[in-house]
């Protein structure tokens, strides 16, 4: 069994504001599999919250985790974010 953080980090630009996906953890196989598919996301950097939460979901079904603790939280920019601590 693996447990990894996935997260979303919100960036205010000049261009405008975007989310990137993350993913920490210790095991190797797992995490890389994760960076994988956000690499492979259509979308990503995401331009907004809701897409880049959207993404966050579907790749914890995809590669199958159940959500054991979910962070909601705004930054000091006042863009929402979000944290998931996964086991699969």
């Amino acid at each position: 069994m693996s447990t990894l953080i996935l997260q979303n980090k919100p960036r205010k630009g000049s261009s405008g504001n975007s989310w990137r996906i993350e993913v920490l953890g210790s095991n190797g196989n797992a995490k890389e599999e994760m960076k994988q598919s956000i690499r492979a996301l259509e979308h990503h950097p995401a331009k907004a919250s809701r897409r880049s939460i959207l993404d966050m979901l579907s790749l914890i079904d995809e590669h199958k985790y159940d959500i054991k603790h979910t962070e909601h939280y705004y930054t000091d920019d006042d863009l929402e974010a979000w944290m998931f601590i996964l086991q699969g």
